[in-house]
C-alpha cells in the first residue's frame, strides 16, 4: 500500500491489485458499478494507462468482443477483450452463460499473446470506459463496434500497426533504433 498525491492534489491510495480487485468485485457481484484507473498497456492503443478508467458492471452471460475483467490464476487479473469462447470444442457465436465454456483473452496491445480461462473466471464486464474525460458505452458506441470489428479481424497486422502508433502517437523509437 502506498500512498501519494494525485494530480488533482487529492490523496491517492495505492493497493496491488491482488487486494484491491477483489474488494472491487465484491461490490460488482452486489449489482452496482465500479470505476477501476487503468494500468498497464495490454489494451493499447484505444485504451491507455492512467488516462482511461474502466467501469466494470455485472454479467453472466458474455459475447466474443466483450472487454472483460478476468481472474486467469488466483489473484491474477488482467482486463481483456474475449476473443473466442469455445463449448465442446465448437465456437460459441452470441451470448454463453455456460460457466465451463473455454474463454480465450487478448490484450488489444498483444500481437501475440493470449490468456485462457474459463468462462466462470470472467468476472465482470466492461461495458463502458472513460477515456480522455468522455464516456464511451463500449456496448452501444458504433464508432467503438468499427473499431472492435477492425482491430480483430486484422490482427496479422497487428504487430505493425502498434510500432505506428508508439512511433507517431507516442513518440517511443523502438530499442533497436536508439542509440548505445
Amino acid at each position: 500500500m502506498a500512498e501519494e498525491k494525485g494530480h488533482n492534489g487529492k490523496r491517492v491510495l495505492q493497493l496491488k491489485n491482488e487486494v484491491f480487485l477483489p474488494l472491487v468485485l465484491e461490490y460488482v457481484e452486489q449489482g452496482k458499478t465500479a470505476e477501476i484507473p487503468l494500468k498497464g498497456v495490454s489494451m493499447r492503443p484505444f485504451l491507455e494507462t492512467e488516462r482511461d478508467v474502466g467501469i466494470l458492471s455485472k454479467a453472466r452471460a458474455f459475447k466474443k468482443g466483450d472487454v472483460v475483467l478476468a481472474e486467469i490464476e488466483k489473484g491474477h487479473f488482467v482486463l481483456h477483450r474475449i476473443d473466442r469462447i469455445t463449448l465442446d470444442g465448437k465456437n460459441v457465436k452470441g451470448l454463453c452463460d455456460d460457466p465451463q465454456a473455454d474463454v480465450t483473452l487478448r490484450g488489444d496491445g498483444n500481437p501475440k499473446g493470449t490468456e485462457h480461462c474459463k468462462l466462470k473466471d470472467v468476472r465482470a464486464l466492461c461495458g463502458k470506459v472513460i477515456r480522455k474525460g468522455k464516456l464511451w458505452n463500449l456496448q452501444k458506441s458504433k464508432r467503438w463496434k468499427v473499431y472492435s470489428w477492425y482491430w480483430t479481424h486484422t490482427l496479422f497486422m497487428r504487430r505493425y500497426q502498434l510500432a505506428a502508433f508508439r512511433l507517431v502517437f507516442r513518440h517511443e523509437l523502438p530499442k533497436r533504433w536508439k542509440r548505445k
